[in-house]
């Protein structure tokens, strides 16, 4: 029984960092802005390049 508010104290550090982990936002919020692909890639430091056209005979 000396050992019980040793192990409530642990059992509320333990609930405080799982509510704190749960509080930290996300990042779902970016996902509902609507970004192009030239803008997604500029941010990553990239560029968008175009495809190639098809060509007009397929090879075999």
């Amino acid at each position: 029984m000396r050992n019980l508010p040793v192990l409530i104290i642990v059992l509320a550090i333990i609930a405080l960092g799982a509510a704190s982990l749960l509080s930290l936002p996300t990042r779902e919020a970016d996902a509902a802005r609507p970004v192009t692909t030239e803008q997604a890639a500029a941010d990553a430091g990239a560029t968008v390049l175009p495809t190639d056209p098809k060509l007009s005979i397929e090879p075999k």
